[in-house]
């Protein structure tokens, strides 16, 4: 019963959304989307996820065609939502990105950097290693008793349901292959612009910035 009262009001998101995209397109002066909002909203950008259940936030299925017409958007953002999906959907995510970005519009991400998920175990004795492989087992799999590498890695990927985690060099393939150029690396919280600055919040959600500054990489990527 529960999980058809689900797929009811997935139903009813989606019938939904489109109107309230149009909505704020017309209410707002430099459009900003972010995509897999979660607990994060942020004031003055039109904030979708999957399960609309926070107020201010609206349904936007990331792994679909986005109800959203062409060129419509300044600035798009997502953090920690494409390592969630397959990677065949991830590049239709880009895809549409692209498309619905204005000419000159930029699209930031942040996501897990393989490098750093991969040295945990290539260097598990250096100091940020062994800080967030004891932040991991410590609040994750304390049960396992140790703090071991090989769980900290499985935790990074099948614990948090991620499908894909890119390198740096695999995810500026993929933003190249959707048609984006000018791809720069920034620090969490980091840029040239004020609209895409200091809004990466998944360290005060997780209760340890250290621990996301550590495993996240951020680009920012712009439409011709």
């Amino acid at each position: 019963m529960a999980s058809i009262r689900f797929r009811l009001r997935q139903r009813y998101w989606a019938w939904a959304a489109p109107r309230q995209i149009r909505a704020y397109l017309r209410a707002a002066e430099e459009p900003r989307l972010q995509i897999g909002t979660g607990p994060n909203p942020l004031p003055g950008w039109l904030n979708t996820t999957l399960t609309p259940f926070q107020p201010g936030t609206i349904f936007l299925d990331a792994r679909r065609h986005f109800p959203i017409p062409a060129a419509s958007f300044a600035f798009i953002f997502g953090e920690h939502v494409i390592e969630h999906l397959e990677f065949d959907e991830a590049a239709l995510m880009l895809e549409e990105c692209f498309r619905v970005l204005q000419p000159g519009g930029r699209l930031r991400l942040a996501t897990p950097d393989l490098a750093q998920i991969i040295a945990l175990y290539t260097r598990p004795d250096a100091t940020p290693q062994q800080a967030y492989i004891r932040w991991i087992m410590d609040t994750f799999r304390s049960h396992i008793g140790e703090y071991n590498p090989a769980h900290a890695i499985n935790q990074s990927f099948h614990g948090w349901r991620h499908k894909f985690i890119y390198d740096a060099a695999t995810l500026r393939q993929a933003l190249e292959k959707a048609g984006f150029r000018h791809i720069q690396r920034y620090e969490p919280g980091e840029s040239e612009h004020e609209s895409l600055r200091g809004i990466e919040q998944h360290g005060e959600l997780v209760s340890n910035d250290a621990a996301m500054r550590y495993e996240t990489m951020v680009y920012e990527a712009q439409k011709p």
